[in-house]
């Protein structure tokens, strides 16, 4: 293997072999960034950092939509060797706050100048404006004097880059810690395997403060292509991009291309012609109506991925061949070793058998910050990472998932965790208990909260979806809360989620009642 980048900004002198003066970027008000733009940005940035207080092992907090400035801190922190916690703008202050008193940053930014949220997010907790070199004004906290750094690595596979946060099942967030060499591996694949080229036009949509749209933008950036960049998704501003002949590579989560979809029907037309040449969605595992439509409306074949944050978040990729039926997740990408093995036990089962899917590699985290019982958890000592989802491996090498181990909702392409709600609806004085379950729906799921009132009370369901409302960022909340005389319970005491699912399957596609 050509040896990579050892530090994840150096993935923008890659893009740059090809033309430093190339257009990297194009800001949603129409500006062109180009490598040397962000090369030059990021080492200013970094320097500002640095007079900031900010030093090698601290936690830098970057409270952000997709925007230039928002890359330019992510590749500022890299350069003195800073962890950038990644945090998506649009989530509550709860959620916020319990990111923040985790992580324990020295310095906290909001870029609010491209989100009004981020901007509410600063007020809220006294930051001030700060004028940064090429990105302009940023709100920044002031300096935590007892922030303690974490050690400092040369070693790539050793020294984290970014800090991503699940909300876990404990209630504590889980920051996952990925590696310059977890990054900058999976950023690679892209240009290695020939799916993304110099020439490619692509559009930055998903988030990047998560590990989804994270990875697709570095990949573009590693081999050198140009991408548009949008902050909040439009069905119409993607569609015009699209037939404008704009994009040559769309990668999304199913949700947005089910919009796509659906936008086409409006127009009575299909999204052709178009310079699109590779579409590609992060879902497991790939509806196959949304595939057929979605090839159908873009006239292109659509790959599928597979991966969690965990694993940077890239496990396996399919290659389809246009109009074929096939539903699998792919092969493992390069140099990731999988193993099929007994849940709970990570003995392998026999050779097409399914069983829990353990994952080797260098896209594996390097754990879960300040939480190494957790961590251990999940690695073993082989460096396995189990990923609590079900699958079996043909012959062929390709991968079927069967279902999740674990209780995952995959909300419009955001990870929900149950127990989170859970913990929030169990909050009401009125709520004797909860249990959350997903359900599919077309080319998504719904969060179904079902609750058990405690004796006496007569609480609403309307009530608590507004209880919950500001507790919870709005993908996060219940698509119908259901009160029960009494949750189903195993001789054990247990919840059976099993029972709610099936129940869950058959109530009708209506808002919260």
């Amino acid at each position: 293997m050509t040896e990579l980048p050892n530090r994840l900004h150096r993935i923008l002198d890659q893009g740059a072999a090809n033309g430093a003066d190339r257009v990297a970027f194009v800001d949603e008000a129409g500006d062109n960034w180009t490598f040397q733009d962000l090369i030059d940005a990021s080492a200013g940035v970094a320097d500002d950092l640095s007079a900031l207080g900010v030093r090698p092992g601290d936690r830098l907090m970057i409270v952000c939509e997709n925007s230039i400035a928002a890359i330019v801190l992510l590749y500022a922190a890299s350069r003195i060797d800073a962890w950038a916690v990644m945090t998506n703008a649009r989530l509550s202050a709860r959620e916020i706050d319990a990111i923040k008193e985790d992580c324990a940053p020295r310095r906290t930014v909001y870029v609010h100048g491209t989100s009004a949220d981020a901007g509410g997010h600063g007020r809220r907790t006294g930051a001030r404006d700060h004028e940064f070199h090429r990105i302009g004004s940023v709100l920044i906290s002031d300096l935590d004097e007892t922030c303690s750094v974490e050690p400092v690595s040369p070693d790539p596979a050793k020294q984290v880059a970014v800090l991503i946060y699940t909300t876990g099942t404990t209630g504590r967030p889980k920051g996952v810690m990925l590696s310059h060499a977890n990054l900058v591996f999976v950023a690679s694949q892209g240009k290695r395997t020939g799916r993304i080229l110099p020439e490619d036009v692509s559009l930055c949509l998903m988030p990047i403060s998560h590990s989804y749209g994270l990875t697709t933008m570095q990949g573009m950036l590693f081999a050198g292509g140009r991408q548009h960049l949008m902050a909040r998704f439009s069905v119409s501003g993607v569609a015009q991009l699209i037939l404008a002949q704009t994009l040559t590579v769309l990668m999304a989560v199913p949700a947005v291309y089910s919009r796509l979809i659906n936008f086409a029907k409006t127009q009575d037309r299909r999204l052709v012609p178009n310079r699109l040449r590779y579409l590609y969605t992060g879902t497991a595992p790939l509806d196959l109506t949304l595939r057929r439509h979605s090839e159908d409306v873009l006239g292109v074949v659509m790959q599928n991925g597979y991966g969690l944050t965990e694993t940077s978040p890239t496990i396996s990729r399919s290659g389809f061949a246009l109009g074929s039926d096939e539903t699998h997740i792919g092969v493992p990408i390069p140099e990731v070793e999988v193993r099929i093995a007994a849940p709970g036990t990570g003995e392998p089962v026999a050779a097409g058998t399914p069983g829990e899917l353990l994952v080797r590699g260098p896209n594996v985290m390097v754990g879960y910050y300040r939480q190494p019982d957790l961590t251990r958890a999940v690695i073993d000592a082989d460096g396995f990472f189990a990923t609590g989802d079900i699958a079996r491996q043909a012959k062929d090498g390709a991968l079927h998932l069967e279902g999740r181990a674990k209780e995952l909702i995959i909300r419009s392409g955001f990870n929900v965790y149950p127990q989170e709600i859970e913990a929030e609806l169990n909050a009401h004085p009125g709520v004797f208990a909860s249990a959350v379950v997903g359900r599919d729906v077309e080319n998504d799921e719904e969060i179904i909260a079902f609750v058990e009132l405690a004796p006496g009370q007569s609480v609403t369901a309307q009530a608590l979806a507004e209880f919950i409302a500001p507790r919870l960022t709005p993908y996060k909340r219940p698509q119908r809360i259901v009160i029960l005389d009494a949750l189903p319970l195993s001789p054990n005491a247990k919840i059976l989620k099993h029972e709610l699912k099936a129940r869950a399957a058959k109530l009708p596609m209506t808002a919260v009642q």
